[in-house]
């Protein structure tokens, strides 16, 4: 007789352990499915970012001969020192200017229907979406000497000469503030959406003003968002090359394009090291002084600051300092209050004016460049001497703009489809599977979005050189995927955070394969995630200059280079026709994928009605 059998508390035991086997079998399936799908970003991250930045830190000093004289004419040489001051000044302003145009649009937001919303969303993406490189060749158009705004003064009689606007710091930020505009909106609407509007209407009713109840219940829930489209912004801001380069002047470099010189021009690549080094040290700095303030996930990511969770030491003493100050508080609400009241009417038609008055800041300069395209003139002169299909007649017999366009697309495409594939996976290890530190490699996985891209960019160029894979289309698409692919993951993880869990096992216990699942349930649900992941990825890719001009070699020119390299040169309606057609092409798909997700969305809601 077997001993078991005479053993009760041994029985139960082993029958025990008969039950958790086909559990432990599928724990095992379940890490194995996490490794499976964490290689591919683990591979790309590791392999093209982390070794790249490595040898570059490396370079820096030199390696063994331990030589940092590099970093010391960073910032002895007073040249380079200012550039470095200049750049973070530059970086500021566009932030703080950024934040005040588009807090009150991230509030409007808030208040409208669903109808509203969709157009008003549609109409701040198309900016967001449309390449750096028109906007900023829009820019170039307004702010010139014969731009538009040059023609209004004069003809209003405001000046009697061409005022000096662009090739300043006026210019510059202007430009990179369009620029960032429309990020700061989604980035602050994201948190303020998640605010019930009930408290402030509640503070109302027990007696608050209205400004008392918005600076004091309001305004503050919101910082968190605020604080994150900030950061964002600002080290974003301090890696800008494009905007810099084309509308300021020989005083207004940013050390991205110092970076760049050193590199391409000066052929100085151990100082171009070490000043890579250097942004990319302040640029950690940045985001930990931020991670005293709110949590860094925050900024990329849907996700919020538990209410329970215990205020960071740098939160608390900012409470301090509030209260100290509150006898100060108090005058400045009564002297806002007093300025604002008459335009806080229910129907908040101040706030609808603005909105209008942002949106046609952001929309004027695409508009402008669309009129251009049906130009008579053989020069850049606003408004048009008469209507022309000349431009665009000649655009559809350019050859190489052509090969240009059809070459991008083919990037576009190559680097969409990997990315939204590593991507994918990458979501659904970091949402899916149980590990520790899950919180500080969702932060590694976005980390090519805090690093600048000059960086990203420079790094690669020397790596894949000793890989002996630069100039080759291989190469390319690896830099663009390393873009493209934090975008991926931010969309398709919020996705699977929303996902409906109970559905899955719903199918499996129905007799279902865990293909068939993935096939079946699971790829339909994230289906306008999936399109919307990719349709950013190839976006981020079709706009790529920086990626493209060190990596591209003897290839032919994508189009953000090929429009670079003729608005270094000369700037004529055919860069107009050109621009609106990426134009027409952004608002088209755009439209597209917002009536895809619209129609997902009403088919779920009558479902879940059902």
């Amino acid at each position: 007789m077997d001993v078991a059998n005479l053993n009760p508390v041994a029985s139960a035991s082993e029958g025990l352990a008969e039950r958790q086997k086909p559990m432990k079998r599928s724990d095992g399936k379940l890490k194995m499915g996490g490794v499976v799908a964490a290689t591919p970003l683990l591979v790309l991250l590791i392999g093209f970012l982390v070794i790249p930045l490595s040898y570059i830190f490396w370079g820096s000093f030199e390696g063994t001969k331990l030589n940092f004289a590099h970093y010391g004419r960073v910032f002895a040489s007073a040249a380079n020192f200012n550039i470095l001051l200049h750049t973070l000044r530059v970086g500021l302003i566009v932030t703080v200017v950024s934040l005040l145009l588009g807090y009150p649009v991230a509030y409007l937001l808030t208040k409208v229907r669903s109808l509203s919303l969709s157009i008003l969303g549609v109409l701040i993406l198309i900016p967001l979406f449309t390449a750096f490189l028109i906007r900023t060749y829009a820019w170039m158009i307004i702010l010139g000497r014969e731009g538009i705004i040059n023609n209004a003064l004069i003809w209003l009689g405001v000046i009697s000469a061409p005022l000096q606007l662009l090739n300043t710091t006026f210019a510059v930020v202007v430009g990179m503030t369009h620029v960032f505009v429309p990020m700061a909106i989604f980035t602050m609407y994201s948190a303020m959406a998640r605010i019930d509007h009930d408290y402030a209407h509640a503070a109302q009713i027990l007696g608050a003003k209205p400004v008392q109840a918005f600076l004091r219940v309001y305004l503050p829930m919101t910082l968190p968002g605020v604080f994150s489209a900030g950061i964002l912004i600002f080290i974003t801001a301090i890696g800008f090359y494009i905007t810099p380069a084309l509308l300021g002047g020989p005083s207004d470099t940013m050390i991205s394009q110092l970076i760049v010189d050193q590199m391409t021009t000066l052929l100085n690549f151990e100082l171009g090291y070490a000043s890579s080094m250097v942004l990319l040290f302040v640029t950690i700095a940045i985001l930990f002084v931020a991670s005293l303030f709110i949590p860094l996930e925050m900024i990329w990511s849907s996700a919020t600051s538990s209410p329970d969770r215990e205020p960071r030491a740098a939160a608390r003493l900012l409470k301090r300092v509030k209260r100290m100050l509150g006898p100060l508080v108090a005058v400045i609400e009564g002297g806002t209050h007093a300025v604002t009241r008459p335009l806080l009417t229910k129907n908040g038609g101040w706030l609808w004016a603005y909105t209008v008055a942002i949106l046609m800041f952001l929309t004027a300069p695409l508009i402008v460049v669309v009129i251009l395209s049906f130009s008579s003139s053989p020069f850049v002169v606003f408004p048009p001497p008469g209507f022309s299909l000349q431009w665009w007649q000649k655009l559809a017999n350019a050859a190489d703009w052509h090969q240009s366009f059809f070459f991008s697309i083919q990037l576009g495409i190559a680097a969409a489809f990997v990315a939204t594939i590593i991507g994918t996976m990458g979501a659904f290890w970091l949402v899916r599977t149980k590990f520790l530190f899950k919180t500080m490699l969702f932060l590694v996985s976005l980390s090519p979005l805090m690093v600048p891209v000059v960086i990203i960019a420079t790094s690669l160029y020397v790596f894949e050189a000793r890989l002996k894979i630069l100039g080759t289309f291989a190469g390319l698409v690896i830099g663009h995927v390393l873009l493209s692919v934090p975008y991926v993951i931010v969309v398709m993880a919020a996705a699977l955070r929303n996902f409906d869990a109970s559905l899955e096992p719903a199918a499996a216990v129905h007799g279902a394969r865990p293909h068939q699942v993935l096939r079946l349930v699971t790829l339909p649900i994230l289906k306008p995630a999936l399109l919307t992941a990719s349709l950013l990825a190839f976006l981020t890719s079709f706009d790529e200059l920086l990626v493209g001009l060190f990596l591209l070699g003897r290839q032919t020119p994508t189009l953000p280079i090929k429009f670079w390299a003729d608005i270094k040169y000369q700037i004529d309606p055919l860069l107009s026709a050109a621009s609106t057609l990426i134009v027409v092409l952004v608002t088209a798909s755009i439209i597209t994928v917002q009536l895809i997700r619209a129609r997902h969305e009403k088919r779920t809601a009558a479902s879940a009605a059902e």
